[in-house]
């Protein structure tokens, strides 16, 4: 709107000027001054505007590389949110495993603690039982045994069993309350 108006302002003095005869080389004048700053200021308006539109493109180029850059950024953040839900996961996973364990760990030592006590019960029943067995089993190869070394022991020469010595004779000291005749020598 004020470019009209400027444009327009030449016009009217042009108009202004033709009336008046004698002072025509005046406004001719006026005019071709007027006609040279319109020149300038749009001269100077079109690099204004140029600079604007410079200054735009600039703006829209670092806007969009803004843009860019917090896509960038989103992305990064979403990544890095879905990571800590995988690790929160894995580890609420890891915390109901050892909620399970705490559970069972009590029963498992309990059960090996009374299998413990009950094969500690059992050994000597099962001991018992097994000499019970070998005994109601006894063999010939028993008696054949025993029978041979109740000859060796009481023969006087012993095969099986070393001689024997002649055990040294025990002397008996009289005590204060023991009369002297007890003593006696073999």
């Amino acid at each position: 709107m004020t470019r009209r108006i400027l444009l327009g302002l030449p016009c009217l003095l042009a108009l202004a000027c033709a009336g008046c005869l004698s002072e025509s080389e005046r406004v001719a004048e006026v005019a071709q001054e007027a006609a040279r700053e319109q020149a300038e200021q749009n001269q100077r308006m079109a690099q204004v505007q140029q600079e604007v539109a410079a200054a735009h493109k600039r703006l829209v180029e670092s806007e969009a590389r803004a843009r860019g850059d917090m896509v960038a950024l989103q992305r990064d953040l979403q990544r890095a949110q879905a990571e800590v839900g995988r690790q929160r996961d894995l580890l609420e996973a890891e915390r109901r495993e050892m909620a399970a364990q705490r559970g069972r760990d009590p029963m498992i030592a309990s059960a090996i603690q009374c299998i413990g006590v009950m094969l500690a019960c059992l050994l000597p029943l099962l001991l018992c039982i097994y000499v019970l067995r070998a005994l109601r089993d006894g063999s010939d190869n028993d008696a054949a045994v025993t029978e041979i070394l109740i000859q060796d022991l009481t023969s006087d020469e012993p095969t099986f069993l070393p001689p024997a010595r002649p055990l040294p004779a025990l002397k008996h000291e009289a005590g204060p309350d023991v009369p002297d005749q007890a003593l006696v020598d073999p």
